[in-house]
């Protein structure tokens, strides 16, 4: 081992060891125990009076949690890995030797410590006698293990550590270790036959997603036919080709869209619909890919739902008018209607925030004479002072669970898989204490007497659905249902300060009006505006 460079600034030491100890919480008796020497030894230090023993470098740096290059105010670091780099030419014997003489000085130091272990590992392989290639690989075994508890995240160690049992013989846990690689390229080396032939294919599957990925990224034309080129090559017709069709159809249709191709933009938009369609209804199981870069390979279908993510995401194009017609085909393929269960107050919520937040207001309480809901709401905003939407979301989120949750607040729903487009608040008439219409009004008999009134009290849809026919067959549903249940009548009650629009009011009219609905009594005024209520027998 070679001597340290020597202090070149003796200040600067004495600073250095006074700045440590004291960041170390140690005191100079504490210090000076640890390391051997007296008290007043490390107060010379300190003052620059005298320098430490050559000796006393090490444990000191240690102590104080420095290396000694540092604490010398020199590169010792530099100075090793210069070594390091001579001595590779002469090979694993020599570079060992460096290692060894840098981790005295540099215990903790993992690239010194890696080197050692990679050297061991290979001396172990190159041993002619059985002791000593034990010996060197279980050094290697012990060195690599302690680098892979320390840093799991570092998949050089686990590799390396599953190469070492390998060469002692332990292939089942170098298997186990090679597995938690995500790279499959490393774990082929440990396989044999069929299933090596399936992490080879697996490396090539993530190459080929992974460009496929940069092509989308490209967003041109260019980039698109490459990617569609690359998919019927590539992947042909098995279950992976099916999962990116439906991202490359949507990608084709927002390009579309930003040249102006209403035409071309539906088409794509509807192709990405057929696709995730097409993908959802794979059943669950083991399927072997048909393509020729997977043919020996088989891949688990254990992840769904498309068609929910192609929804989700492209809600903006969607939207769009030229999307009526796909709009439409969602609805009538794949939108159910059931009722509104007290355990789904949180998805009725989620509804609301994303579909039905109009400036920061929900529709839900319409209907409903809560007044303690304002103690609530003043919870919210002393839980949130300054920020005010946060503490209505809050409040809300509260009034949904109260309403629905509860069990007050019914009626039936529209869904797409989990989530809920539209829903239809519905219910026995006498049930609610607060309708749409002037008080007096609700006194007055609408039915004879004995009747049974289903009260619909509204209808509302996520925007991007709205006049995609979900409210008619959400209607429909009800008074099917109303019926089924022994309902005589269904009454509406529309009003148009309730409404966001004319517009809105008036599809609203049209709505019941093609259901069945009549006008039983006008409650028009100057100051609630058009007011009806609609009756219908069931």
């Amino acid at each position: 081992m070679s001597t340290p460079t020597p202090a070149t600034n003796p200040a600067a030491v004495s600073a250095t060891i006074r700045r440590l100890r004291r960041e170390k919480g140690l005191t100079q008796e504490a210090l000076a125990q640890a390391i051997g020497v007296t008290p007043q030894a490390i107060s010379k230090w300190e003052t620059g009076q005298t320098m430490p023993d050559i000796t006393l470098l090490l444990p000191l740096s240690k102590e104080l949690g420095i290396g000694v290059d540092l604490l010398l105010g020199g590169d010792r670091r530099k100075e090793l890995e210069e070594r390091f780099q001579k001595a590779i030419p002469f090979g694993e014997e020599m570079t060992l030797l460096v290692s060894l003489d840098a981790l005295k000085e540099f215990p903790d130091d993992k690239t010194f410590r890696y080197r050692r272990a990679c050297d061991e590992k290979t001396l172990g392989e190159r041993a002619e006698s059985r002791s000593t290639r034990d010996l060197f690989l279980n050094r290697a075994a012990i060195h690599f293990r302690g680098l892979h508890n320390e840093y799991p995240e570092d998949e050089s160690y686990t590799f390396m550590l599953a190469e070492t049992l390998l060469a002692m013989g332990d292939r089942e846990g170098a298997m186990e270790l090679a597995g938690r690689c995500k790279d499959p390229q490393r774990v082929t080396g440990f396989c044999e036959g069929n299933e090596k032939r399936r992490y080879q294919q697996e490396k090539l599957r993530q190459d080929t997603m992974s460009l496929y990925g940069r092509l989308l990224a490209n967003h041109s034309r260019e980039a698109l036919v490459a990617a569609y080129t690359l998919l019927d090559t590539l992947l042909g017709e098995d279950i992976l080709y099916t999962n990116c069709l439906p991202g490359t159809y949507t990608w084709e249709a927002a390009l579309c869209r930003e040249e102006g191709d209403t035409e071309g933009f539906a088409a794509a938009l509807t192709k990405a619909y057929e696709a995730a369609k097409k993908y959802d209804e794979i059943p669950f199981g083991t399927y072997p890919y048909r393509s020729p870069l997977f043919d020996l390979l088989t891949h688990e279908v254990n992840h769904h739902g498309a068609l929910l993510g192609l929804v989700d995401t492209q809600i903006p194009m969607l939207a769009d008018p030229a999307a009526e017609g796909l709009r439409r085909r969602i609805v009538e393929e794949q939108v159910t209607y059931h009722p509104l269960f007290r355990h789904e107050w949180n998805a009725y919520f989620q509804f609301c925030q994303r579909h039905i937040c109009e400036s920061n207001y929900f529709n839900f309480s319409i209907a409903f004479d809560l007044p303690y809901h304002e103690d609530t709401l003043k919870e919210w905003m002393k839980r949130y002072p300054g920020y005010a939407h946060e503490a209505m979301l809050g409040f809300y989120k509260d009034a949904v669970e109260e309403l629905v949750g509860g069990g007050i607040m019914r009626g039936y729903a529209a869904y797409f898989g989990n989530d809920i487009l539209a829903y239809c608040n519905c219910g026995v008439k006498e049930k609610y204490k607060v309708l749409p219409i002037p008080e007096e009004e609700r006194a007055i008999p609408t039915a004879p007497e004995g009747a049974k009134i289903l009260a619909i009290v509204e209808i509302l849809v996520a925007r991007f659905f709205q006049n995609s026919g979900i409210e008619e067959k959400l209607l429909d549903h009800a008074l099917t249902e109303a019926k089924r249940k022994g309902f005589t009548h269904a009454e509406v009650y529309p009003l148009e300060r309730m409404t966001l629009d004319k517009e809105w009011f008036n599809s609203r009219l049209s709505l019941y009006e093609k259901a069945g609905f009549t006008v039983i009594r006008d409650l028009s005024g100057e100051q609630a505006g058009r007011c009806f209520i609609m009756q219908k027998e069931l």
